[in-house]
């Protein structure tokens, strides 16, 4: 047993490596090797690895004293393994390593002195010692045999007839071999380098016409050595067989760099899988000689099998073989990883053990056993009834006879088989022995081969080799031995060239006289010279050689190049032209005669000559290649030096920039430090002023306050606005809520695990719980809140507070409970005792009883029998006037899900009535009411604050009022119609205080409660009496669809008290509906009639959320959000395209696809490997404070298949800064809002990432995210635009397309300007020097996130969250929900008595009762309403005459009104006279905008003036021509502004996915050439105005927040086109015309539902108003015609 020879060999720098400037990382002293490894810092533990060889051989440098050549190598190696090939032993000598390492060399060698490899040495000195040793007694025979496996195909390289792949097979003796490998006899050296020679040369024209180069396959070269010995004293002949094999293995190869496709590609992912699988090998090998020597039983297992290369040298690796491997690896740093993978190779290859034995009488012994097993064969088959004869040509030959047919049925070489059977070798028994008897019979053949046969059959090879070589055009001397290239005299010849220089000159063919046909073996006719590639045409060329002129005459669509032009039309050829054919195949003509004369007229000047040759390039594969760029158009240097300069400007422009930056940092940091110095000292003496009291003044009894120091100065108007804030700020709780969210999610982490560990089906989650009507806190909840159910001291009403809780949901039971966070830490600690204690004892100890450990299980809590189901509430307002109601009212559980209905009947017992019910029931209760129960314990959302007891100014209250109405998003008069007005008279006379009054409650039926509640019972009770509770029968819930049926009448009897009044007007009765809840599975199964409505898309988080900027690598962190105050606002509209290169060198915009539906509502349809461009263009209205000065950088990032993105994907290697070309002011005719645009080359390969390399797979979208960091004048820091996009990538030649049918037909993606997609941002700028208040400071802090933290078990959870910011969304959803329900069932309460009084009937109420219902409703309509719709048939106008005043006026007043009328107009109307150049309306809002779609009020007054002054005309839309009268409202000119350092915040804004209308419009914009006709969309609170209906790119955005909407019959008049209204912006003026009467009270109703309802209202008021009148004057008549009657 011995170990395997392991050597390694480092060789020197290659060009590459010199080149890139690598350094040497390998060190070699005596026998050891070590490496460094670059990327680790020197003097460390881990720079340095050692490893231990029988050889290190230093080739690096030849200067080096230790320098080792290759005669070291081989007397160290090749002498020991050719001596034990002497003694009888298999040898294998094999060289291991990566691609370039110099295997090649130490194996084969060169054709030079001394450089010999191993390969050539051992053959020569094997001839030597046989020609010194051989005498008649001793006789030598050497045989050979050459293959080469590629993609797991063997080759015989030796016979060119077996072109075939030959099979590996296996003998249970010889082990596995070749079947029909050529084994050659050679006799001395000459006769092995001239085998070798030719084996090369085979290799190379096989692997050329099949586009395969040395550098893909493995080369097996083995030497069958044959010691033949005779004895004369026992006349015996004993023999002793050795196997010398000695492999030149293969190196790497990538598929990328070949650009293989198709099946080029599978064949190409076997390459490597021989040295993969050898790796393997040798891996198994080492670990099974370390487990023998720890006598370790594992079974092993060495995966051989896997790969032919190894299955061929099975004995040679870990067998009956002397093996040696030489590690061949390259010195330089670049390649340390790879050099490092070779060295542990080597290392684990010392552990191998081989069992070398000596051959000797191999073959006798062979041929004996081959013998018995031929007979037992012949046996077994003579038994099956066939007998084996052998043919005349050797083969064997069965016959099998039929006893019923009499058939003969004859099968040679394959078996007994007719030709369908032949392919299934294994059917039977009978066939697999045949083929084994022939295997055998024909391996006995080779054994019997006599030396002469032998030498016989090698001449016939020879001979055959030389004629397949004439058929391929390879060139043979007339000799007839030699093979290769050699110079003809006289006939015109193709050279092959080779990128590889030992490949190039190898081929050599000839073009006859006539023609030469040029293709590939399957064309029809045959061709005289053939290739191979995917490039090559079955009939490519044809050459003509017509006294000695040849000429190249293309076919078809053939791919021919000739000196670098791509030739079309038949050329003739002159010597040392190079000719492409295809792609791959690289030729130099040469013709003779022509060469010949050119060398005469050369020699003539023969200075001339030499100064040519020393300049002239030499002709070889490169100088092809570049000459054939060169003609293409392709200028690399040209193309180097412009990457160059641009690369210099902007490394100077970033320096300039990075310059600057620090500047204003520095200032920056400067102005700080002043500030904090300033804000130390003015601390410093507040102290020292703080310090000058003595002990003996703060013990006074006066309050602090009333210190000097502490004094306030507030006045009334201050203290009442500081009131107001605070009650204002006091509703904004949800904020504090994240602290107790996030802060206690690591105890709602744990309890789930431990849950889940302990099988306890009870799952906690967080939730929000606020004590509103419909959802009161549970009593263990409700006393933590109750303090702030107070009176502050400002006298505020009650808050209702919103806490934490922890939502249980018990799915064995199936109950729902609500602990505190401090409930849940207590029960924490009982669990985690709970879960100690299970770990600890037993499931079968006796004592083993987790309850009454713990005192209970903690997990559960006990669950009431009947569950809630919902709420629902009645008001009693109509028991004042007296009338009976009967109410449908829904019940709604405490999310706000409506979960049935249930109708109630209340009225009043004015006597004694009797109402009879079948299954109903009938009871009677007495209430009191005392003072203290007047007061409400829920304040109404929309109650006003009482300020008037701090305020005295009435002008600062109507503001306060104002501004509160816009924090709360409602107008002045959004108060609720139901609330008893303050001047309401006196109740009718059945509710006397002191009287007694009774009342009747009948609870009729219930519908539409789920099949899960079984017994079903209605409770009912006043607010904050729930210990007077009234309640119902259970009721059976057949699950049907039929009503359930309760019919109880209740009779209520109170004694009138000012507080009960006051309940009837402002409180209702509670509704509780509950149910037994059933966990049958019938009831599983049900579904429920009423599913809970999702959140209105307005208020869902967007599809894709906002991502923030990708960070710069250029500016650094992203800075924090500025905090101070907003100056200024502006809408900006930004346009994105990705252009990409067309074939006439113009940027295409690529094809967008438009869609709502899709996350980033559209998609781009790329190319791949196509340059491309991202342009982005931004508009916006004019203003002086936004000027766009130059864009900085565009960074492009967060590459990924998945909408949502992440920060942490800007540290990765996927972000990259493109480069920018000059922005530049776009100046578009017709259009004066201000255009910036700005352009950056994308290279997307540069992300190094397989999404943008390769073609998107089906149904997968790609989505980046892109920021633009711009620079603006007086701006501090740089505006982001943030952008995600999403597109999808084709192959280059794909035609893209919109992927929907509506998209399609369409048509509108052929339209450039449609390729784009839009997003609106929203510009804020802040003044620099501001910090922001400590509030503002306070609210930016980081929140303490423990729901990342782990916790023991977390892993079983299977992705559950806790909740966080998403759950207060979804609860203010909710209590909205909640709060719209009160004020429906307010709303619907209201309406139903007005119908049950009449008074929808009866405009004018004449009685009391109706009065006091009129009050009810008056706070809706308040406010006067002096607009009105155009006049049209729908809505008639009255005439401003006939319009009523409010009292009659006298003529001395009238005379004075119309005089001072007159003077004002006049005044006016002299002042515009003044100023003709003045025509702007009055009627345009002020710079500072409106809060909320302020209502334009303008008087009749006012728009009478601005008749004298507008005396333009303006002309019908139907005219082609622009009118030259009136124009749109325009804002008022903004004065310049002051220069200001400002701090811009670009936000984006997601538009609503609700459509509140859309459609085609007139549209006349002020300053615009006239009216066009335009397709608008309103999304609030934006209006999109596009330029058809077709049209997916948003023009123009008209922002109604900062809008003012007018409509008004004064307007339609002065401009005297119907149906018109205006919207006038900031910066300009629409005027907006319908195309029908009807659609524009649609319109403004989308644009502004408060205007259309004032106007609504104003005309169904003017609509009454004559019908009234005429009503009182035909009663004034009637009663006047009856009085003269009766006189």
């Amino acid at each position: 047993m011995s170990s395997v020879k392991v050597a390694v060999r480092v060789r020197p720098f290659n060009s590459r490596e010199i080149g890139r400037e690598s350094k040497c990382i390998i060190e070699m002293t005596g026998a050891t090797t070590a490496i460094t490894n670059p990327k680790v810092p020197p003097n460390t533990s881990e720079a340095v690895k050692r490893f231990n060889f029988d050889y290190s051989y230093w080739s690096h440098d030849p200067r080096d004293s230790d320098f080792s050549t290759q005669t070291m190598v081989y007397k160290d190696i090749g002498e020991e393994m050719l001596q034990h090939s002497f003694d009888g032993y298999n040898v294998c000598i094999f060289a291991y390593g990566q691609t370039g390492a110099g295997k090649s060399y130490t194996m084969m060698g060169r054709q030079e002195e001394q450089q010999e490899g191993i390969i050539p040495m051992i053959c020569q000195d094997l001839f030597d010692r046989i020609h010194k040793t051989e005498n008649d007694e001793l006789k030598y025979s050497v045989e050979v045999s050459y293959m080469e496996i590629y993609c797991e195909r063997v080759r015989d390289l030796l016979n060119p007839k077996n072109k075939g792949n030959l099979r590996v097979r296996e003998h249970p003796l010889l082990g596995p071999y070749v079947e029909d490998l050529s084994k050659l006899a050679v006799t001395d050296y000459q006769d092995i380098h001239d085998l070798i020679d030719e084996g090369n040369k085979a290799r190379t024209v096989a692997a050329t016409n099949m586009n395969e180069t040395s550098s893909r396959s493995h080369a097996v070269f083995t030497i069958f050595f044959t010691q033949r010995r005779h004895d004369t004293m026992t006349d015996l002949t004993t023999e002793k067989v050795s196997k010398i094999s000695l492999v030149d293995l293969a190196g790497s190869e990538r598929a990328d760099s070949t650009g293989a496709k198709g099946t080029r590609l599978k064949e190409g992912a076997n390459i490597n899988k021989s040295l993969t699988t050898l790796g393997k090998v040798i891996s198994a090998l080492a670990e099974v000689s370390a487990s023998k020597k720890k006598h370790n039983k594992k079974a092993d297992f060495i995966p051989y099998r896997d790969s032919a290369l190894t299955w061929l040298l099975r004995e040679n690796l870990g067998g009956n073989s002397k093996t040696a491997m030489i590690a061949a690896i390259s010195p330089a740093d670049i390649n340390y990883d790879e050099t490092l993978s070779t060295l542990r190779y080597a290392d684990r290859a010392k552990q191998i053990v081989c069992k070398a034995v000596v051959n000797e009488d191999a073959n006798a012994k062979l041929i004996r056993e081959l013998k018995e097993e031929i007979q037992k064969l012949r046996d077994l088959l003579k038994a099956e009834g066939i007998e084996v004869q052998e043919g005349p040509d050797g083969k064997v030959v069965c016959e099998k006879r039929d006893a019923n047919k009499d058939e003969l049925n004859k099968s040679t070489g394959t078996g007994i088989k007719s030709p369908s059977k032949a392919r299934n070798r294994n059917g039977s028994t009978t066939d697999m022995a045949v083929d084994q008897l022939q295997a055998s019979e024909k391996l006995i053949a080779e054994l019997n081969e006599t030396w002469e046969e032998k030498l016989k059959r090698t001449e016939e090879i020879r001979l055959q080799r030389e004629a397949v070589f004439a058929e391929m055009g390879v060139a043979v001397k007339e000799d007839g031995i030699t093979v290769g290239v050699f110079s003809p005299k006289k006939t015109p010849h193709l050279v092959n060239l080779n990128e590889d220089p030992n490949l190039s000159e190898c081929l050599l063919y000839y073009i006859k006289d006539g023609l030469t046909r040029l293709g590939t073996h399957e064309a029809n006719v045959p061709q005289d010279i053939q290739l191979s590639g995917s490039h090559i045409l079955k009939e490519h060329c044809t050459f003509e050689n017509r006294n000695s002129t040849v000429t190249l005459l293309p076919h078809k669509d053939a791919i021919i190049y000739v000196n670098g032009r791509q030739l079309v039309e038949p050329e003739v050829l002159k010597t040392g032209s190079r000719v492409i054919l295809g792609k791959n195949h690289v030729f130099r003509f040469t013709n003779p005669e022509q060469a010949r004369e050119l060398r005469e007229k050369i020699t003539e000047n023969e200075a001339e000559n030499e100064v040519e040759k020393a300049d002239a390039p030499q002709v070889d594969w490169n100088f092809a290649q570049c000459e054939l760029l060169e003609k293409q158009g392709i200028d690399l240097k040209a193309e180097m030096k412009k990457r160059l300069d641009n690369l210099e400007e902007q490394y100077k422009r970033e320096k300039l920039q990075a310059d600057q930056q620090f500047e204003e940092q520095r200032k920056t940091y400067e102005a700080r430090i002043d500030a904090l110095q300033k804000q130390v000292e003015e601390q410093s003496m507040t102290m020292s002023m703080y310090s000058s009291y003595s002990p003996e003044d703060f013990h006074q009894e006066e309050d602090v306050y009333n210190n000097p120091m502490y004094e306030s100065c507030w006045t009334a108007r201050e203290a009442g606005l500081a009131a107001w804030a605070f009650r204002k700020w006091r509703y904004h709780q949800f904020t504090s809520l994240r602290d107790d969210l996030w802060g206690n999610a690591i105890f709602l982490k744990e309890a789930n695990a431990i849950s889940v560990e302990l099988k306890k089906k009870v799952q906690f989650q967080f939730t929000l719980l606020t004590d509103t009507l419909y959802s009161p806190l549970p009593p263990e909840l409700a006393s933590s809140v109750a303090p702030l159910q107070q009176e502050d001291e400002f006298g505020a009403p009650p808050v209702s507070k919103t806490l934490v809780a922890v939502e249980v949901t018990d799915t064995k039971n199936g109950a729902t409970h609500y602990w505190s966070l401090e409930k849940l830490r207590q029960r924490l600690e009982l669990m985690r005792e709970m879960y100690h204690n299970e770990a600890e004892m037993s499931p079968t100890s006796p004592d083993y009883n987790v309850e009454s450990l713990t005192g209970g299980d903690p997990f559960y809590d006990r669950f009431p029998w009947f569950r809630m189901v919902g709420r629902s509430f009645i008001y009693l307002s109509n028991l004042l006037y007296p009338v009976p109601l009967v109410h449908k009212v829904a019940i709604v559980n405490e999310r706000g899900d409506v979960r049935g209905y249930l109708r109630i009947a209340v009225q009043p017992v004015l006597d004694e009535e009797s109402i009879d019910f079948n299954n109903g029931v009938k009871q009677s209760a007495r209430l009191v009411f005392n003072e203290d129960d007047a007061k409400p314990k829920y304040r109404a959302l929309n109650e006003k604050d009482d300020v008037q007891r701090y305020i005295d100014n009435g002008g600062l209250d109507s503001k306060l009022e104002e501004l509160e109405d816009v924090d709360s998003g409602r107008g002045i008069d959004s108060n609720s119609a139901s609330e008893c007005p303050e001047n309401a008279e006196e109740p009718g006379e059945h509710l006397q205080v002191g009287k007694e009054f009774t009342f009747r409650v009948t609870v009729l039926q219930a519908t539409g409660i789920g099949a899960e509640y079984a017994d079903i019972f209605c409770q009912f009770n006043f607010l904050h009496r729930h210990e007077e509770a009234f309640s119902t029968e259970p009721v059976k819930n057949s699950a049907s669809g039929a009503p359930l049926g309760f019919y109880h009448v209740q009779n209520i009897t109170v004694p009138v008290t000012k507080s009960f009044i006051e309940y009837l007007k402002t409180q209702p009765i509670m509704f509780k509906i509950f149910g037994h809840y059933q966990t049958h599975p019938l009831h599983k199964d049900a579904k429920q009639e009423f599913v809970s409505r999702p959140p209105p898309r307005r208020m869902l988080p967007p599809s894709i959320p906002i991502s923030q900027p990708v960070r710069s690598p250029k500016f650094g962190p992203l800075p924090c959000p500025p905090s101070s105050t907003v100056l200024a606002k502006h809408d900006v509209l930004v346009w994105f395209e990705i252009c990409e290169l067309a074939p006439n060198g113009e940027y295409v915009p690529s094809v967008v696809e438009h869609s709502d539906d899709l996350p980033c509502r559209g998609l781009f349809l790329l190319h791949q490997g196509i340059q491309r461009r991202i342009r982005i263009t931004i508009v916006h209205e004019p203003t002086p404070e936004v000027k766009w000065k130059d864009i900085n950088e565009l960074v492009v990032g967060r590459i990924r298949n998945t909408p949502e993105s992440s920060d942490e994907q800007d540290e990765d290697a996927c972000v990259l800064s493109l480069g920018l070309f000059p922005g530049e002011v776009l100046d578009v005719p017709g259009d004066d809002r201000s255009f910036y645009r700005f352009e950056a080359a994308w290279d997307s390969s540069l992300h190094n990432s397989a999404l943008l390399n390769r073609v998107s797979q089906g149904g997968e979208t790609i989505y980046i995210t892109l920021s633009a960091y711009l620079e603006l004048e007086n701006c501090a820091r740089p505006a982001i635009v943030t952008k995600d996009l999403s597109m999808v990538i084709y192959g280059r030649d794909a035609r893209t397309g919109p992927r929907s049918l509506k998209h399609l037909f369409s048509g509108q993606y052929r339209n450039p300007e449609a390729n784009r997609l839009s997003g609106v941002y929203e510009l804020s700028l802040r003044r620099a020097s501001e910090a922001g208040s400590p509030g503002v400071q306070r609210r930016q802090r980081r929140v303490l996130d423990t729901s990342s933290t782990y916790v023991r078990g977390e892993e079983n959870l299977h992705g559950w969250r806790p909740r966080g910011d998403s759950l207060i969304f979804d609860h203010q959803w909710e209590l909205e929900k909640l709060t719209r329900l009160e004020e429906v069932g307010r709303m619907r309460h209201l309406l139903l008595l007005r119908e049950r009084l009449g008074m929808d009937t009866n405009p004018n109420p004449t009685t009391k009762t109706e009065k006091d219902v009129c009050n009810l409703a008056a706070r809706a309509a308040t406010s006067p309403v002096h607009m009105v719709i155009p006049q049209s048939p729908q809505t008639p106008v009255k005439d401003p005459q006939q319009i009523l005043p409010e009292r009659e006026y006298n003529q001395r007043e009238q005379d004075l009104m119309l005089k001072c009328l007159k003077l004002v107009q006049a005044g006016r109307f002299a002042k515009n006279e003044a100023n003709d150049t003045q025509t702007q309306s009055d009627v345009s809002p002020s710079d500072e905008g409106c809060a909320d779609m302020t209502v334009s009020c303008i008087s009749s007054n006012s728009m009478e003036d601005n008749k004298f002054v507008i005396r333009r005309r303006l002309c019908s839309p139907d005219r082609a021509d622009a009118p030259n009268g009136w124009e749109a409202p325009a804002p008022a000119t903004q004065p310049a502004l002051p220069l200001r350092l400002y701090v811009p915040e670009l936000e984006e804004i997601r538009v609503s996915p609700v459509v509140a209308r859309k459609g085609l419009l007139n549209v006349l914009e002020h300053g615009g050439s006239g009216w066009k006709k335009r397709w608008v969309t309103v999304r609030r609170p934006y209006v999109f105005i596009y330029r058809s209906e077709k049209d997916p790119v948003e023009r123009a955005v008209l922002n109604l927040a900062t809008a003012q909407v007018e409509c008004s019959e004064d307007q339609a008049a002065m401009v005297k086109i119907p149906n018109t209204f205006s919207v006038v912006t900031k910066h300009r003026g629409y005027l907006l015309q319908t195309l029908g009467d009807k659609e524009v009270h649609d319109w403004l109703y989308a644009i502004n539902p408060l205007l259309a309802g004032q106007i609504r209202s104003r005309l169904a008021r003017r609509t009454l108003e004559p019908a009234s009148q005429t009503a009182s004057q035909i009663q004034a008549s009637s009663a006047a015609n009856a009085n003269s009657a009766n006189k």
